[in-house]
């Protein structure tokens, strides 16, 4: 296995509850938007703005997601960024760039967490994804693929 150069990692808090689906084969898969903080600088001081970045998980990645991950939760992200080109049903052509997930983890303490999370599981667990994602085709949703 070679360098691989294009690699996201992302700290962020979900902005809702995971989507969870499964695919043609069985395989499920999960999606969620999280809000990640840039830091930029103008004129000399400090800004931020969030950005909304689409994440999909698959196999036992997206099963630990949909099972585990919830709106609002602190989450660290890691995968790579996928532009995926499609056709709209208005025949135009369409781009979507999502973030597909390696590996997930939660960010926050047990303790931290309100008091409604049962997590099951060690804080510094990480869930490796092992599924490939193949861009999406036509789809009926003029603004997203999926």
């Amino acid at each position: 296995m070679g360098i691989s150069y294009n690699k996201a990692i992302l700290v962020g808090r979900l902005t809702k509850d995971p989507e969870s689906q499964y695919s043609q084969n069985g395989k499920q898969i999960a999606k969620f938007t999280m809000a990640v903080d840039r830091q930029f600088k103008k004129e000399g001081e400090a800004q931020a703005q969030t950005d909304f970045l689409r994440i999909v998980c698959f196999g036992k990645t997206a099963e630990f997601v949909g099972n585990y991950f919830q709106k609002g939760k602190l989450v660290m992200v890691e995968g790579k960024i996928q532009v995926s080109k499609y056709q709209a049903q208005d025949g135009s052509t369409r781009y979507s760039t999502d973030i597909i997930a390696d590996n997930v983890k939660f960010m926050e303490t047990k303790k931290s967490n309100d008091s409604e999370s049962n997590r099951p599981f060690n804080n510094d667990e990480v869930i490796a994804n092992d599924e490939t994602f193949d861009a999406p085709g036509e789809s009926g949703d003029d603004e997203v693929p999926f």
